[in-house]
């Protein structure tokens, strides 16, 4: 059985992640690109709000008695396949997890140009992935 109050916990630590995130003001890419203080600030929320919500799907999982995943990205395929996300959004949480992996593990150098992207464009994504946690668990 899913531990609602511990799902809710995490929810509440990706909603104030992203509200981190929306409270900046877009500079526009050339002033984001000098800027390394707003960098760091939108990286490590869209970080750590992506890290949480791979850690809410694992639980879901764990708790659910559902297949094991072998990968982070997984844990949305089993999500989509349990009917917890749409395959779409399980594909968007997947790019997610792709970002988060190539910044934290400096899989090449990061380019703030794609950071500023992710920040502008996909963060509805983790809202709409939060979205369709708490309907389907009833939080």
């Amino acid at each position: 059985m899913v531990d609602k109050s511990l799902i809710s916990r995490k929810l509440e630590r990706v909603e104030a992640y992203v509200n981190q995130i929306r409270e900046k003001k877009d500079p526009g890419i050339k002033s984001f690109m000098a800027d390394r203080d707003l960098q760091s600030i939108i990286l490590f929320n869209l970080i750590q709000a992506i890290q949480t919500c791979i850690d809410i799907g694992a639980h879901i999982i764990s708790d659910s008695g559902w297949r094991t995943p072998s990968t982070q990205a997984e844990i949305y395929e089993i999500l989509s396949e349990q009917k917890v996300i749409s395959k779409p959004r399980a594909r968007k949480m997947i790019q997610m997890c792709g970002f988060r992996n190539r910044i934290v593990h400096e899989y090449e150098k990061t380019d703030m140009k794609i950071v500023h992207a992710v920040w502008k464009k996909n963060v509805p994504d983790i809202d709409k992935f939060c979205k369709s946690v708490v309907v389907t668990f009833t939080l």
